[in-house]
């Protein structure tokens, strides 16, 4: 079998994972909720001009601190942005996980028959 069709066996596998589908619904969620899409594009909208401020040498004023702080602050009580949140890190442990076998087998530590004795962090 091809590199790419593991490639394409470990994609179909990360499909079926719970955590795809959670993340898949809180994708949903997010979607159709519209102070939560609100809350995080005045967010950006904040974030970017502070950089801007800040890359052109100028100075942030506290008023728009205090937005940025405000709309941070509302962003993390809106239980749809959290669970998108929670369920965005959940899959991005997985895809690490996933890396870090990768990487351990490509640095010899590990081989399918011995993976299941040496019980690295990133052995299943």
């Amino acid at each position: 079998m091809s590199i790419a069709q593991k490639a394409q066996e470990l994609g179909y596998a990360l499909l079926e994972c719970e955590e795809t589908t959670i993340l898949r619904a809180a994708e949903t969620n997010l979607d159709h909720d519209e102070e939560a899409k609100s809350l995080i594009k005045n967010f950006q909208q904040q974030q970017q001009k502070i950089k801007k401020l800040q890359e052109a040498g100028m100075e942030v004023s506290e008023d728009d601190w205090a937005d940025f702080n405000y709309t941070q602050e509302k962003m993390k009580q809106n239980k749809v942005i959290q669970a998108y949140f929670v369920a965005q890190q959940n899959f991005q442990k997985i895809l690490q996980q996933v890396n870090g076998i990768i990487n351990q087998i490509l640095s010899g530590g590990c081989s399918p028959s011995a993976c299941s004795e040496c019980k690295g962090t990133n052995c299943q």
